[in-house]
């Protein structure tokens, strides 16, 4: 099978977009049975390199996993039995429909599709052109009924989070997945919005001040401030610097609430401290107001918590939080939703709304960068 699979990082310098990359779609769910459909163009199913059937857009096919092999038949044929399955385009302008039997919701992919068995269950590649996939990652990653300079300037940033990420998965015979480790892709794009979006930006990254790729990192909502880098990461980014962001404010993410009972508070203390050393610095314990953003620890009874470690333990919305004792209960009041670092993406609808540029939008976020077309980036530019 990986003799068929276009790994384009590998076969072109990164100063060239890819045609084509290889998403793995479904890649946190284990399907045995799936149902496939054209929706558009004209395709030819290949199974183990030999053509097994002319697709036409009123086929249907059942593709199922038996014995660790592909099993496909239409609705009237049985077509046999297979250790991988190609759905590959003969026009342009290619789309096919795919729905697990597991589920009610069908999504629409462009371009082709690749099928295989991996530890007795399917895996999918899709097979898509760069830009498709963009315009689709955009809109999971945006949203609807945005305005058309804050998908610009998401198109710029996912782009530029693709190209810095794209062999993150080549071990794994794939370049992609389709869920937040990489970014989030459920297929075709339909909203015409996004699709202007993506054409009048085509091309575009973000680099830094050394022709470099940056990390392109986005979240919801900071809560009225951004934060440094390496408050959340090890790394000191020169562009992902704090900044207050008063355009968030009041917005869908921008205030949450979470309760707590005074046990589960002071087990998850304990258990947490049991592994920790104590500090002689001294803190606050933070129990009246919400704190600046430049905190980056909790205090507590001589201990110092990374508040990173407390919202992924805790499951809160943010590190920027204060905590009230009363009675038997603790409520933690926050701002933001997310990592806090880099492009807040409630700040930026609200500056487009406004009426900012895309241009504006991206340099109110990432510091002392700069937007080139990719043909222009210098082989190797991956993030600096």
């Amino acid at each position: 099978m990986r003799k068929f699979l276009i790994f384009l990082c590998l076969l072109l310098p990164l100063s060239a977009l890819p045609l084509n990359i290889n998403v793995r779609i479904y890649s946190s769910e284990y399907l045995k049975t799936v149902i496939l459909a054209p929706k558009a163009g004209k395709y030819l199913l290949i199974g183990d390199g030999k053509s097994i059937d002319s697709v036409t857009e009123s086929s249907v096919y059942q593709i199922k996993i038996v014995n660790n092999f592909l099993e496909i038949k239409t609705l009237t044929r049985e077509l046999g039995k297979y250790t991988y399955i190609r759905l590959k385009e003969l026009t342009p302008d290619c789309s096919f429909n795919i729905k697990p039997v597991s589920e009610k919701a069908t999504r629409l992919y462009n371009d082709e599709l690749l099928l295989s068995c991996s530890n007795g269950y399917l895996k999918m590649l899709n097979i898509v052109q760069f830009e498709h996939y963009l315009a689709g990652v955009v809109e999971c990653e945006a949203g609807q009924r945005r305005p058309v300079e804050f998908y610009k300037a998401q198109a710029v940033i996912c782009r530029t989070y693709t190209l810095s990420n794209i062999a993150r998965h080549l071990g794994e015979d794939y370049e992609l997945c389709d869920v937040v480790h990489c970014q989030v892709y459920r297929g075709t794009a339909d909203i015409p919005e996004i699709l202007q979006a993506v054409e009048a930006t085509k091309g575009l990254v973000i680099v830094d001040n050394s022709k470099h790729l940056i990390n392109a990192a986005y979240h919801s909502n900071c809560g009225g401030y951004t934060v440094n880098s390496e408050d959340v990461w090890s790394l000191n980014l020169p562009y992902l610097r704090a900044t207050k962001d008063t355009f968030c404010l009041n917005q869908l993410h921008a205030t949450w609430e979470k309760h707590f009972s005074m046990n589960d508070w002071l087990n998850y203390f304990e258990k947490k401290e049991a592994s920790l050393k104590k500090t002689d610095k001294h803190g606050e314990a933070y129990w009246d107001s919400i704190p600046g953003h430049k905190r980056v620890y909790f205090y507590d009874n001589g201990y110092l918590i990374p508040l990173k470690e407390m919202r992924i333990e805790l499951t809160l919305h943010s590190t920027y939080f204060s905590v009230e004792k009363n009675k038997d209960e603790v409520i933690v009041r926050g701002r933001g939703n997310g990592h806090r670092v880099g492009f807040c993406q409630e700040g930026a609808i609200h500056m487009a709304q406004k009426g900012y540029t895309y241009l504006q939008l991206l340099h109110n976020y990432y510091q002392g960068i700069q937007l080139i077309d990719s043909s222009a980036l210098p082989a190797g530019a991956g993030t600096n």
